[in-house]
């Protein structure tokens, strides 16, 4: 299985954040940017554990839009039994 560490940090707006997920998660060139196309092009991974850390620091900078991202990970590790996400809190309540 590969892993991919997500480094909240790096997140500091919207775009960007975009921008370090296709870069990180080795997107495609079609990928649009948007929380949608990040669902679908999540659905379609497969041997990948993501391991987001730096939570805290990915919610100052997003704030509500964190949260949405870390959303569509976890919608999109139910969906697909392919991907398996791991975020810094849950690591803290192990």
């Amino acid at each position: 299985m590969k892993i991919i560490v997500l480094d909240g940090r790096r997140m500091t707006d919207r775009e960007t954040a975009h921008l370090y997920l296709k870069k990180k998660l080795e997107l495609p060139e079609y990928y649009g940017r948007n929380l949608d196309a990040l669902y679908d092009c999540l659905c379609e991974m497969s041997g990948v554990q993501i391991i987001v850390t730096y939570v805290p620091e990915m919610k100052d900078n997003l704030r509500r839009y964190a949260d949405n991202i870390l959303n569509v990970l976890e919608a999109a590790a139910e969906k697909n039994r392919k991907i398996d996400v791991i975020t810094e809190e849950m690591v803290d309540e192990l």
